[in-house]
């Protein structure tokens, strides 16, 4: 009877382990990924479309968050070789987007992190020139240089919502990120600003990731975060409606 009773609890357990991840594949046009409790459990890991081989790589993201952590990260590329291969937080004390090329990190100041309203994110790197570039909300940053000049080409792990210190996770509480995140789009290349500001206005059609694609998402999603319709909701002052 004992030895039943733990066969029925392993299964239990198993069940409840396995209903918390999921892995699909879908179209996300006008949905997005909720992330709402601050929390190491729940992240989603997206399954590239193709094997890495990429000498260049663009990443755009919209984002919408309410509250920070310490270094809220919204997109994290590991490899065997480098844990923070390519990755893309927010300080909240500097004030100042971080991007991370293998392992290397270089800060970006003056730009935008609006609460309660939805940022585009891209950012840009070249291994021939060596050279980094993000764009937030319209808004270009310099460039800068980032060694070692060497192309991405590994097995990667891609999370979004937590920032990974070690090939297999190692997530912490400072860097989980929480609100909506939308619009994930992985480029093979460093597109030109004008690609990119069709990203940001979003009003004609804008390039697709060949890398990682969200109309066409392979992806695995664990914990509480989970795909939702994105709101489109305006609110209007009694003025605004006269």
């Amino acid at each position: 009877m004992q030895r039943l009773a733990s066969y029925v609890f392993f299964i239990v357990c198993c069940g409840l382990v396995l209903s918390q991840t999921k892995t699909e594949q879908q179209c996300l046009r006008e949905k997005v990924i909720t992330f709402p409790e601050l929390t190491t459990s729940s992240w989603v890991k997206l399954h590239p479309n193709e094997s890495m081989d990429m000498p260049a790589v663009t990443v755009c993201l919209r984002f919408y968050a309410d509250q920070l952590t310490a270094n809220p990260c919204l997109f994290s590329l590991a490899t065997p070789s480098h844990p923070q291969d390519f990755s893309l937080s927010w300080s909240a004390d500097l004030k100042q987007y971080q991007m991370s090329i293998h392992n290397t990190p270089v800060q970006f100041k003056g730009l935008t992190f609006n609460l309660n309203q939805w940022n585009s994110v891209c950012a840009t790197w070249d291994a021939n020139s060596g050279l980094a570039q993000m764009f937030v909300n319209e808004v270009a940053s310099i460039r800068r240089v980032v060694d070692p000049k060497v192309a991405f080409n590994d097995a990667p792990v891609i999370t979004l919502g937590q920032h990974q210190t070690r090939y297999d996770g190692g997530f912490q509480l400072t860097n989980v990120f929480t609100g909506f995140i939308s619009d994930v789009h992985v480029h093979k290349q460093a597109l030109s600003p004008r690609q990119i500001k069709t990203y940001m206005v979003q009003k004609t059609k804008y390039k697709l990731g060949d890398y990682i694609n969200w109309h066409n998402l392979k992806y695995t999603i664990a914990g509480s975060a989970q795909v939702e319709e994105k709101q489109q909701v305006t609110f209007y002052t009694k003025e605004e409606q006269i």
